[in-house]
């Protein structure tokens, strides 16, 4: 396809090497896998960029305050046509499949979340049509 594949860890460079994310190394390799895969079917001109930083999480109460207070981060960026908003809020839906013509089966996207929730992390989606998709996943990262 000719795109451009990009990784950009930049943000992580003053970053602490002891620090990591607990998790099933077979189950994030398929979230990755998916949402690249996914980057690269459906943009078919421009580039495909990968981003790995951290983010400071607010916590929400005293509870939650007891988790890790930072995030990994990992965004998956394209530039293909993008997701019509109509179809944003269902992305992650069991059997769901876009309008698009190369759209699957529905369930890449609804194993991906359920991964990235089990490893109590959040995956969003921020889209506009003709400007490509954004699929954003956050982990907890914690010392070792």
């Amino acid at each position: 396809k000719k795109l451009a594949l990009t990784f950009d860890q930049s943000a992580l460079q003053d970053q602490q090497a002891s620090e990591s994310i607990m998790g099933d190394r077979i189950e994030l390799r398929r979230v990755m896998t998916n949402l690249l895969g996914n980057a690269i079917k459906f943009t078919d001109v421009g580039a495909v960029t990968v981003r790995l930083s951290i983010a400071n999480k607010q916590p929400r109460s005293i509870i939650a305050s007891k988790q890790p207070s930072r995030m990994l981060v990992l965004e998956v960026e394209d530039t293909g046509p993008g997701i019509p908003a109509a179809e944003q809020p269902k992305l992650f839906e069991s059997f769901i499949t876009g309008s698009h013509r190369r759209s699957g089966s529905g369930l890449g996207l609804h194993l991906s979340r359920r991964i990235v929730e089990a490893h109590h992390g959040r995956i969003d989606v921020k889209s506009n049509l003709g400007e490509g998709s954004r699929f954003t996943v956050q982990f907890p990262y914690q010392q070792v």
